[in-house]
């Protein structure tokens, strides 16, 4: 056994010396036909590589390695140890659960799942890519309750669809097939989008964060009717056309969405309070306005955002000395009253940025001084504003002043040189 265990690793030792080699290698001594070669059959030593999962992940769960370190469940553990991307584990263990060997209690080992699919993957002919189109067809045929020799039929095709076309083509076959084996396929389709929705929010290393979804069909109809409503560019106001790309939109849509969760005060309590941004800085970015803040999540944020943002009721901010002590918080007293925001909502009736239409239920209550600069919250000192502008006027030069208790707007000089106020329309001058 010793020596059994002693050639696996030196094996494996071999394996990497080899690859590292060829990496290294003076690839101009190959002709063309050469260097083509090489390539193909590095592919193959990729896939094949990438194959070994299958086997080591089941061995890890037949030996219960996760649980002795007591974490979740094996995906967190191979995140762990390997530092991946939760989205990376999860696929790694799916995908080895169906193609690995699968250990009893009783400590027999059966065949894979998808015997065909796992020598093809071991051999280094399919990629994940075209592998997770294959093991999410075959799925949702193993959900229909279809019989073991028509899956074992359309593992077989899907296989060898897989050598011939990339994932993207494989997709559109396998959706050909199962509309074929499955023409009132519904529930079982509905069933496997249950067992396999999925969404994920990982920091990516370089302050911003990866948003992964595997959405059913009732959760994207959803997302595509709120978010693309949202994510209409905005009117041009006098030349200041809307600069984001469709995919910023997108992204400012879904934070829309998200704020406005925070305000409808409906979501569950947390630790006994009301779910909440919460923001800690030091006393000196507190005064200064530089610098970074955290929230209790753990992400970065510069501390003017974290100022800016402290202008809505679900957001709390903690002002800390240099021992960790609290020095002051952010306290309900900004938060506009019912009645306040009912008078608000009858003077601008939506966001009061000139040209904007967006209605009062996608408007945040915006202090013209800022709450943290002494701003009072009285009907004088606020205005209704959508995120779009409540997030743009300030870095854009605009200003807010109150005229006969209306809020007026007036522009950046490079926009109109004379700076005359503007307001929105939508509700006539009186």
């Amino acid at each position: 056994m010793t020596t059994l265990a002693s050639q696996v690793s030196a094996q494996a030792d071999a394996a990497l010396a080899a690859v590292s080699s060829l990496a290294a290698a003076d690839l101009s001594v190959l002709d063309e036909g050469q260097l083509l070669g090489l390539i193909r059959t590095m592919e193959k030593v990729r896939r094949s590589a990438e194959s070994f999962d299958n086997v080591a992940i089941p061995e890890l769960e037949a030996r219960a390695v996760p649980a002795r370190y007591v974490l979740r469940g094996t995906s967190q553990f191979v995140a762990g140890l390997l530092n991946l991307a939760p989205g990376e584990s999860s696929i790694r263990v799916r995908h080895a659960r169906e193609l690995g060997v699968r250990v009893q209690l009783s400590g027999e080992r059966l065949e894979p799942l998808l015997p065909v699919l796992a020598a093809t993957r071991a051999g280094g002919l399919v990629s994940a890519r075209q592998a997770a189109v294959i093991i999410r067809c075959l799925g949702k045929l193993r959900a229909s309750s279809l019989a073991v020799d028509e899956l074992a039929k359309a593992e077989a095709f899907l296989v060898e669809q897989a050598e011939l076309f990339d994932a993207a083509t494989l997709a559109g076959i396998a959706k050909q097939l199962l509309d074929t084996l499955l023409p009132d396929g519904t529930l079982a389709d509905e069933q496997w989008q249950q067992r396999h929705r999925f969404l994920s929010c990982v920091p990516n290393g370089e302050g911003m964060h990866r948003l992964t979804a595997d959405l059913d069909s009732e959760t994207a109809a959803l997302a595509h009717a709120v978010l693309h409503s949202l994510a209409a560019p905005k009117p041009a106001a006098d030349g200041e056309r809307d600069e984001r790309t469709a995919g910023q939109r997108m992204h400012d849509a879904f934070r829309s969405v998200l704020k406005l969760a925070l305000r409808s005060a409906e979501l569950p309590r947390t630790a006994g309070v009301p779910a909440t941004v919460l923001i800690t800085m030091t006393a000196e970015q507190f005064e200064t306005g530089t610098g970074l803040a955290t929230t209790s999540f753990g992400q970065k944020l510069s501390v003017d955002q974290a100022l800016r943002m402290a202008d809505q009721a679900s957001i709390t901010w903690v002002v800390h000395n240099s021992k960790g002590g609290v020095l002051n918080y952010g306290t309900t007293q900004r938060c506009a009253t019912e009645k306040q925001t009912l008078a608000l909502i009858a003077r601008d009736q939506g966001c009061a940025f000139p040209g904007c239409t967006d209605p009062p239920e996608w408007t945040e209550k915006h202090h013209v001084v800022p709450w943290s600069a002494g701003g009072q919250t009285d009907l004088d000192n606020l205005s209704l504003l959508c995120d779009f502008h409540h997030d743009r006027i300030d870095r854009h030069g605009w200003r807010v002043t109150m005229l006969d208790g209306v809020p007026w707007f007036i522009p950046p000089a490079w926009l109109d040189p004379a700076q005359a106020p503007r307001r929105n329309h939508r509700v006539s001058p009186r």
